[in-house]
């Protein structure tokens, strides 16, 4: 019987030799390679190639990200029911076309008809992407698959946002045009490295001799509903996600308002979070999975959490030196938090998750970021204009809340969920040793 902690192995800090799931990592650091060549210009390219106006970017990235939040829902039944593979393969070539067709975008409504098929098929192939990998690791630990899959993405972000600012050095139109074509074609290439695969297919319906387990037809979002576990992991997770927010808009926004660091500090920042995950997200996640590891993990983070805020709120008002040293401080123990809580979540959001509807309730999860990435922006923006260093205290609070709460239903919920999990599965179907 399978509980937290049961299942680590020391080899499992290393990727796998597994020809299936080195495809599927493959596939993942050429579409954020692709990604990353792209992200970091989309907005100067919109303003200063296509000629939008930064209000109507900003309004039309809004408008197609609440469309997506949808997107992930959609892809829940999907998964649950057929292959992996051709989901995410739809997934990039909406991608690929989306990304193609930004070379012809003039207007606002084509930037907004664009946007928003990108948007939605980026939000669907989360959950995708991640069944993609568990199904590939199946018979090991899907948490490590997870671990490597987030490692090698932020690796492919970094190295194609370094890509693009190398590119930019060169002036007129051109760049762009090649780093979207760039993108458009990684998605290919990422598309062909799936299809190497064989099928990958969810599990059968148990057995109806097990009372644990209800059948397919019941619906994975009417079971859901009832689970009100699960459905608590989902909001706390748009809490502990705030990290996200933090890093993408509360430093720099801090940085260049109230700090006399030098304005290239946040693109240093920005490397720093990368090099720490890329360096440590294994690691970390392989510690969690041991015996009382995940207890430990959350700890850690309200601790990094409380730590980070602390040394933002720090760096204002104080010489550059220090304010420099407050601010690498701060975004190294942040990482830490992010580290430690995305472990975590990746643990409990798929092992909490029953296994026949897994590509259901890992859709549902998934849209706890996207639920994120609509209010936080917002919401820190407000905090740290409208009340200074106190904002900071408040965006701690929120951490520490959603980490504490995660940490007590892995306490609490986990190990007997676990263990009805793992009485639930057919005899024969694979187990983890």
């Amino acid at each position: 019987m399978r509980r937290l902690g049961s299942y680590a192995d020391p080899g499992l800090v290393q990727i796998s030799r597994d020809r299936n799931q080195r495809l599927v990592l493959l596939a993942s650091l050429v579409n954020a390679l692709g990604t990353g060549l792209f992200l970091p210009i989309s907005v100067i390219y919109l303003t200063r190639v296509v000629g939008l106006p930064a209000t109507r970017v900003g309004l039309g990235l809004t408008i197609a990200g609440l469309i997506a939040v949808v997107a992930g829902p959609c892809a829940g039944p999907l998964l649950d029911r057929f292959d992996a593979r051709p989901v995410v393969v739809g997934c990039f070539a909406a991608s690929a076309l989306g990304f193609a067709a930004y070379l012809a975008v003039g207007s606002f409504p084509a930037f907004l008809a664009v946007a928003s098929v990108i948007q939605f098929a980026s939000r669907m192939s989360r959950p995708a992407g991640q069944v993609l990998a568990l199904r590939a690791a199946s018979g090991q630990d899907g948490v490590i698959a997870l671990a490597w899959q987030r490692t090698l993405t932020n690796l492919g972000y970094g190295v194609g946002g370094l890509l693009a600012g190398l590119a930019l050095l060169f002036p007129g139109r051109t760049p762009f045009d090649l780093l979207l074509g760039a993108n458009a074609v990684s998605y290919v290439v990422a598309s062909v490295l799936i299809l190497r695969l064989p099928a990958l297919r969810p599990p059968p319906p148990a057995p109806p001799a097990a009372p644990a387990v209800g059948r397919r037809d019941q619906g994975a979002y009417r079971h859901l509903a009832r689970d009100r576990v699960y459905l608590g992991l989902v909001g706390l997770d748009v809490l502990v996600s705030f990290h996200d927010s933090v890093l993408l808009v509360a430093m720099p926004l801090w940085v260049v308002l109230h700090t006399t660091a030098p304005l290239s500090m946040p693109g240093l920042l920005f490397a720093l979070n990368t090099l720490l995950v890329v360096l440590l997200q294994v690691r970390v996640s392989r510690r969690i999975i041991s015996p009382s590891g995940i207890a430990r993990s959350y700890r850690t983070a309200a601790i990094g959490f409380v730590v980070a805020t602390a040394c933002f709120a720090i760096s204002a008002g104080t010489g550059r030196v220090l304010a420099i040293a407050a601010l690498v401080l701060a975004v190294s123990a942040l990482t830490l938090g992010e580290l430690e809580v995305t472990a975590g979540e990746q643990l409990l959001s798929t092992e909490l998750a029953p296994e026949r509807f897994r590509g259901s309730y890992l859709s549902i999860y998934t849209s706890s970021m996207s639920v994120q990435q609509g209010i936080g922006p917002a919401l820190v923006t407000a905090m740290l204009t409208g009340w200074g260093r106190a904002g900071w205290a408040a965006i701690a609070l929120i951490l520490v809340a959603g980490s504490a709460g995660s940490w007590r239903i892995a306490s609490r919920h986990a190990p007997g969920r676990l263990a009805r999990e793992a009485d639930s599965r057919e005899p024969d179907a694979p187990r983890v040793p």
